[in-house]
């Protein structure tokens, strides 16, 4: 008897339900995808949970709905309205075409579906029950247009994904984030989301972005933003960005890409938007992005992704120039990057310079009149000197949090400090005399690390604040933040609720004031959220320290004094790994005189 066996039906739905369906978050995804290739103009997402799952998923749509017919061949797999034939597969404009979700949601769940044609004679409905893969019933039922779908028991029947689920705060995050990114790309629909009953979440489906930004980020953050638009190339652009100057994030948390109305994720785009930016991005910072591209469907592959999370470009280069070339404009042609005319040269034997108005408006305690040229650029000695001795203070007033660093003493040889070179990186010699260079950053980043880390280990992370911060959460921060409460706490972050999507800030981490300032706040929540899908509590943690160190210490390009400097080495040589910052980049490098020697060819 051969060893090759012919699985049965059962064992394959449950494979192709392991692929498309892995969380709450994935049915949500798939019914409301669903029904906006149904052409419904307004989608309602009702949600309800116990302690442990969500229980129960409602997704209710006006589209064309379907015949009874249909709507039993729904359930049966590679069952599809989008495609008919192979050559469907080079130009697909829906969302869905496998005929995969449906079957294998009813494969594992007990699904209800009511729908009723548009525009049909009949007053009554086709009501179809699934558990399992099973149909339990079809009858005749009273229901409006459209398409209804009920699925409840998750899992039931496949106990063993069923206890990989995360928390039901967890699902509900992953579940809005879907939400949100769906409404961003489809704005002329109207989506309303239920959560127990109470609504969470609502747009209006008039079209607008910048509405349905307001509905998922606020007013304010909406306002921030520069709009793109315009065709570049093959493809065209819409959309809105972050404006220069305004908050940024370490981490792409508030990219939202779509192609062709597709929500996927994509880091060739997400270079090319970066690199429409330019110098006005600073290092290390991601901007907002809302973007839409609109490109043929031929040259554009979906079918290279189980839950069609990503595509693939047949001439990606061009796009990514075209998106490059997008941003750079949206940015340039906006008021506050708008050219000035030229100022006419001065005349040499006038003995005052004309003047020039500045291409960016500056405020006027600064700028005071316009100032020619070469008195721009020409700062007073006073004014040089104010602002070296504030910047030195602050380092000091940033150092000194750090020498409360309770550390065992070091017989170790600290390195003499011998200068510093681009306001980033001290130069020292060790006891042998060779050159160590230290990235003044990752140094005081490793020892704010450790000092955050020993405080959190005696219970002394957090000090009262006299007023409380007001911090304003997204729907996924406000889904997800329960979860995250005691790791925060740990942080030293102590948050209470205080009304809808708002939360009140009791304590922060003793070390720095600066981790108080909600942009923070919102990025440490941000890095936590995103190590949530893997991991225990005790990573989230680190992460949470990791960046609220990042966030405290002595930057790069910040002049320091020797003394400054031979501090920072004292308190580096103190921690328990002195030679990588926590995120695993070097503090150091040293150059051995050997190594100095053959580089100079006197070996």
């Amino acid at each position: 008897m051969g060893i090759i066996t012919v699985l049965d039906e059962e064992t394959i739905s449950h494979i192709a339900a392991g692929e498309v369906v892995e969380r709450a978050a994935s049915v949500v995804k798939e019914l409301v995808e669903n029904a906006i290739d149904a052409d419904a103009h307004r989608i309602k997402i009702e949600l309800f949970a116990d302690s442990t799952a969500v229980t129960r998923i409602i997704v209710t749509d006006d589209g064309i709905g379907m015949s009874e017919e249909d709507a039993l061949l729904v359930f049966r797999q590679h069952a599809t309205s989008k495609i008919s034939r192979p050559s469907d597969l080079a130009a697909i404009a829906t969302l869905g075409f496998r005929g995969e979700a449906m079957a294998s949601i009813a494969a594992v769940s007990q699904v209800t579906l009511v729908t009723k044609e548009r525009g049909s004679s009949s007053p009554a409905a086709c009501r179809v029950t699934i558990h399992g893969g099973e149909l339990i019933e079809c009858t005749a039922a009273g229901a409006p247009e459209g398409t209804s779908v009920l699925v409840e028991g998750l899992f039931y029947n496949t106990p063993a994904r069923r206890k990989f689920q995360k928390s039901v705060a967890t699902e509900l995050s992953h579940i809005y984030d879907m939400v949100e990114r769906l409404a961003l790309a489809h704005r002329s629909i109207s989506f309303v989301l239920l959560y127990q009953g109470k609504e969470r979440f609502r747009t209006y489906g008039n079209g607008s972005y910048a509405d349905v930004i307001a509905a998922v980020f606020g007013a304010t953050f909406a306002k921030e933003l520069v709009p793109v638009e315009g065709t570049y190339g093959l493809v065209k652009v819409s959309g809105l960005i972050t404006r220069p100057g305004s908050e940024m994030k370490t981490t792409p948390s508030r990219f939202y890409l779509s192609i062709n109305h597709r929500q996927i994720s994509s880091r060739s785009i997400q270079w090319a938007v970066r690199e429409g930016y330019g110098t006005l991005l600073p290092k290390g910072m991601y901007p907002a992005a809302f973007l839409d591209l609109a490109i043929d469907p031929r040259d554009v592959d979906v079918n290279v992704h189980p839950t069609k999370k990503e595509v693939r470009l047949s001439r990606e280069r061009d796009v990514q120039r075209g998106v490059q070339d997008a941003v750079y404009c949206a940015l340039h042609d906006s008021p506050v990057f708008s050219a000035t005319k030229p100022a006419e040269p001065a005349v040499l034997d006038t003995p005052k310079p004309k003047t020039v108005s500045p291409a960016v408006p500056l405020p006027e305690t600064i700028l005071g009149e316009a100032v020619a040229p070469y008195e721009r650029r020409a700062r007073p000695a006073q004014e040089i000197q104010k602002s070296a001795a504030a910047a030195f203070r602050q380092t000091d007033k940033q150092l000194r949090r750090t020498e409360t660093f309770e550390v065992p003493e070091t017989t170790e040889f600290v390195p003499q400090v011998l200068g510093q070179i681009a306001d980033t990186y001290i130069l020292a010699k060790n006891e042998a005399g060779d050159l160590i260079v230290v990235d003044q950053h990752a140094a005081h980043e490793r020892v704010m690390y450790d000092l955050l880390l020993a405080r959190q280990r005696k219970g002394l992370a957090g000090q009262e604040l006299i007023v409380p911060i007001q911090l304003h959460l997204t729907k996924r921060e406000t889904a997800a933040i329960t979860d995250l409460l005691d790791v925060l706490a740990g942080a030293g972050y102590l948050l209470e609720p205080f009304g809808k999507d708002i939360w009140m800030v009791r304590t922060v981490p003793v070390v720095s004031e600066t981790l108080g300032d909600p942009s923070v706040i919102h990025e440490i929540i941000a890095e936590a959220l995103d190590k949530t899908s893997g991991g225990g509590e005790e990573s989230v943690l680190d992460r949470v320290l990791k960046t609220a160190a990042c966030r405290s210490v002595v930057k790069g390009a910040t002049p320091m004094t020797l003394e400054q400097m031979q501090r920072l080495l004292r308190q580096l040589m103190a921690t328990t790994s002195p030679y990588t910052c926590p995120h695993g980049r070097p503090t150091t490098i040293v150059l051995t005189k050997e190594r100095l020697a053959a580089m100079f060819l006197r070996t």
